[in-house]
């Protein structure tokens, strides 16, 4: 890896390598200021290697003011962020800060009124943004290069603005948000006119030297939005101006492929747009999306195509990324899977990661060792269980960990198969390696019952025997009738002509496995909408697939009866009518917890757990979660 590990200079900042961490939202800070939790997830990633972190965006004006995102728009917000600084720099990384305006993509924020370019939506269910007046917009210049001010005086080594993705500075790059007709609108020049003036005013104001760099797209990858061409004389005019990065990204909100590339993109697919960058540019050029695969990334680096790699979830997964890769520890890197549950569950709280369960919790979640080791007894694989395991083991338990089948991974490995989630068995990957490096004993193929249970002689015995496919009926269907979606997965043959009953994620990746296998393929789902239970991303993206692949799907429909000779009766639009001709009729709903082996064990002498789906069915997030918890009592 000598391109990575090859120091780069960024205007007066010199960087030890070329891993840069770019901004995400994590939500930890607390009523806009640095908070314990912001020092902790930042100097994790700093200890762990990165050249450079981008601080998670600054909010530059008062009218955006949250609980959650910093604030930079005042100087009662410089000691903490100097505090911060200081952290980081003594763990050996370099480190900048993101300003950002939310400009006509703020809708729903409190409080907060959209403004843009020209009275254009992001949506046609939006409202209108109000058009920003020229003495606004010179305002604002002023507010962005404040903000620089006080970056610089809190110790930050670079500045970053946030002119990609949509929002303000974008918006204005933008030919589908940007139509006016004065000196910030028109050619590509005058579209740049206000992210020009602010780096300029940033070097008036934080001095010359100060390192300045733009995150732009190299496509909105929308109808009518910026194209690489555009985004190519876009960054000739930001270097001219005095810019001394260009970071490469793409997307804005509404657009395919989303901002955050999930799962089903390929590896560096922004790094065309980058390559067309940095040829018509003489400053350095970062890029992200999809790129914490080492080789990958190194091969980017050789072939020239960017100078900087930028990896955002892959540090989210495991902060240690960049000492792995350096000490060619490949093995042990917990890597990424792209399911973008750290963006789609954003709403819900401070920032998550399914693979990386310490994820915004790194003082609470550090592993310290037992005060006295005990006897550990793991019943069941899955990702709970091996969590729990691997965790116990690092505190210095005795574990053996128990699994029925003659393969650790549980649910987690059907998850992996439907097209394009093949990534997600890296998890398992992970985890399974570490009990052979941790001493875990596994016993493979041994199912553990009540009265087995009973007779271990382990000193803590943890339940995370899953869930299976429920028995009882639903809406009157019989679940002997027909097969579930997990027999699908593991292989079951199917015939030509399918009816999929249940549209939540289960449902719709089990379509999409059959129709990649050349089936016909009928789903149908009750509620309003398909893919309730998934995060807003992949679901977006599963549907485009989906209809593109020509699948029939029909919402606020019942199935009531399942007949003989693939014959359902169906309940539409308030309406029973009978449907025929299925070779097989699928259920993707309905799974219960295994919870029988607790319910006998749970009042025994011994300490007792159950965790994951066999508490609860739930997310794959959830029993990691719980896993990683439960090993830390012990």
């Amino acid at each position: 890896m000598k391109q990575l590990f090859s120091p780069i200079q960024i205007g007066k900042m010199r960087l030890k390598n070329r891993l840069v961490m770019p901004p995400i939202v994590d939500r930890l800070a607390v009523n806009g200021m640095v908070s314990d939790a912001v020092k902790d997830f930042y100097v994790a990633r700093a200890r762990g290697g990165v050249g450079l972190m981008v601080l998670t965006p600054g909010l530059v004006d008062r009218s955006m003011t949250s609980s959650v995102l910093l604030g930079v728009y005042e100087d009662r917000f410089i000691p903490k962020l100097k505090e911060l600084t200081d952290l980081v720099h003594a763990n050996g990384a370099s480190i900048g800060i993101e300003l950002m305006h939310f400009g006509r993509q703020g809708a729903g924020i409190k409080g907060y009124v959209p403004v843009g370019p020209s009275p254009i939506p992001w949506s046609s269910h939006e409202e209108p943004p109000r058009e920003l007046t020229i003495g606004e917009i010179e305002r604002l210049v002023d507010n962005f290069s404040d903000a620089a001010r006080r970056v610089r005086q809190a110790g930050f080594d670079m500045v970053e603005l946030h002119a990609c993705h949509g929002y303000l500075l974008s918006s204005f790059l933008s030919p589908n948000a940007n139509q006016r007709c004065d000196k910030y609108g028109g050619d590509p020049e005058k579209r740049a006119r206000f992210v020009v003036e602010i780096i300029r005013r940033i070097k008036e104001k934080a001095g010359e030297d100060f390192p300045v760099s733009c995150r732009i797209n190299g496509t909105d990858n929308i109808p009518g939005g910026v194209d690489p061409e555009m985004a190519i004389s876009t960054a000739r005019c930001l270097e001219a101006a005095g810019a001394d990065l260009i970071s490469v990204s793409a997307g804005v909100f509404g657009s395919f492929p989303v901002i955050i590339p999930p799962y089903d993109q390929p590896m560096g697919c922004n790094v065309p747009y980058a390559e067309k960058i940095k040829k018509g540019i003489g400053i350095p050029v970062a890029v992200a999306g999809r790129l914490n695969d080492p080789a990958k990334a190194e091969e980017v680096l050789a072939c020239g195509k960017a100078d900087l790699i930028a990896v955002a979830r892959g540090l989210i997964a495991d902060p240690d990324l960049p000492n792995k890769i350096f000490n060619t520890a490949f093995g042990q890197i917990r890597r990424c899977i792209a399911c973008n549950a750290c963006f789609d569950l954003n709403e819900r709280g401070p920032i998550r990661c399914t693979v990386n369960p310490e994820a915004g919790r790194e003082n609470e979640m550090k592993i310290q060792p037992a005060p006295s080791p005990r006897s550990v007894s793991v019943i069941g694989g899955g990702l709970a269980g091996l969590e729990t395991a691997r965790v116990a083991a690092m505190r210095g338990h005795q574990v053996c960990l128990y699994e029925k089948e003659k393969q650790v991974g549980g649910q987690w490995l059907l998850a992996a198969v439907p097209p394009n989630k093949q990534d997600h068995g890296r998890l398992v990957d992970f985890l399974s390696s570490q009990m052979e490096i941790l001493g875990v004993q596994l016993k493979l193929g041994q199912e553990i019952t009540a009265e087995m249970a009973k007779k271990l002689t382990s000193d803590v015995v943890v339940v995370a025997t899953g869930a299976r496919p429920s028995v009882s009926g639903s809406n009157g269907v019989n679940p002997a009738e027909g097969i579930h979606a997990w027999d699908v997965l593991q292989g079951q043959d199917v015939g030509g002509r399918v009816l999929i009953i249940g549209g939540g994620m289960t449902g719709l990746e089990t379509a999409e496995y059959l129709l990649y296998r050349g089936k016909q393929v009928v789903l149908v789902e009750q509620r309003k909408h398909v893919g309730y239970d998934m995060g807003r991303t992949v679901r977006w993206h599963l549907t485009k697939r989906l209809k593109s692949l020509k699948i029939e799907i029909f919402t606020s429909t019942t199935v009531k009866d399942i007949k003989p000779h693939g014959t359902v009766s169906v309940v539409r639009e308030e309406q029973t009518e009978t449907w025929s001709g299925f070779d097989a009729i699928i259920r993707a709903y309905g799974v219960q917890s295994q919870s029988a082996v607790f319910t006998e064990i749970k009042d025994s002498p011994k300490e007792v757990y159950i965790i994951g789906d066999a508490a609860r069915a739930g997310m794959a997030i959830d029993a990691m979660r719980d896993g990683a918890e439960i090993a830390r009592k012990i």
